[in-house]
């Protein structure tokens, strides 16, 4: 007969144990037994961070656990990998710990979908080493204006935090959301990331597609937190 074990939790034990499941749904104890409005939002927090950053139907990863760093290097490396041309080189590294930063510095979260969508809408996978964003290692195109003024970086990994930092600070504020961006890609003051009148139109696809994409890595995640506490 196998050898049972008895375990003796405390309340607070308890509410924690169950918080930490809820977590992966967005809901909390208050949501289940009521004393509390849930906002209606499709989003799902996983290792969540507060942030500034709206909700939205794009995931949230904690990038100050393993877990979460680990799981948006491996989505954004996923998708790199599909890609025929990289002659900048980028990692899903190089992404990861630049969208850590940014969320460090400002408290705003930049998903790996609306990232990857701007990447690969910007150019950053140009097969022409005369492009724009490969021969001025600004693979977001951040300054390289329609006028044709340009900001050149010493290297690919100050080109891509000068991305994340930029929307940190300057789109992903004062409540907006992913969602707001890519039906209308306009900073805190009204400006346009970008003049192309399809620009939007771009970014939501490919974003989406990331998004599809991701769900296994993201499922992976909720399926380690239901293991951590069993």
């Amino acid at each position: 007969m196998k050898k049972q074990r008895v375990v003796v939790l405390t309340e607070q034990d308890l509410s924690d144990i169950i918080n930490k499941v809820l977590s992966s749904t967005g809901l909390s104890i208050k949501d289940i037994f009521g004393g509390g409005n849930k906002e209606d939002t499709s989003s799902t927090q996983i290792g969540t961070n507060s942030t500034q950053t709206k909700p939205g139907k794009f995931n949230n990863l904690d990038l100050n656990t393993t877990e979460g760093y680990k799981a948006y290097r491996d989505i954004c490396q996923k998708f790199i990998d599909g890609k025929s041309s990289n002659l900048l080189g980028i990692t899903g590294s190089m992404l990861a710990d630049s969208a850590k930063k940014a969320y460090n510095n400002n408290k705003s979260y930049v998903p790996p979908e609306l990232a990857l969508a701007q990447l690969a809408t910007e150019g950053g996978f140009s097969s022409d080493p005369k492009a724009r964003p490969i021969r001025t290692k600004n693979p977001f195109n951040v300054g390289n204006t329609d006028s044709g003024s340009n900001i050149q970086h010493s290297s690919v990994q100050s080109g891509i935090d000068a991305y994340y930092s930029l929307i940190a600070r300057n789109y992903l504020t004062g409540g907006k959301s992913v969602d707001d961006l890519i039906n209308n890609f306009v900073n805190k003051n009204g400006q346009r990331y970008a003049s192309g009148k399809q620009y939007e139109d771009s970014v939501k696809s490919i974003a989406n597609k990331v998004n599809q994409m991701s769900q296994p890595i993201y499922a992976s995640i909720n399926k380690k937190i239901g293991l951590d506490i069993a």
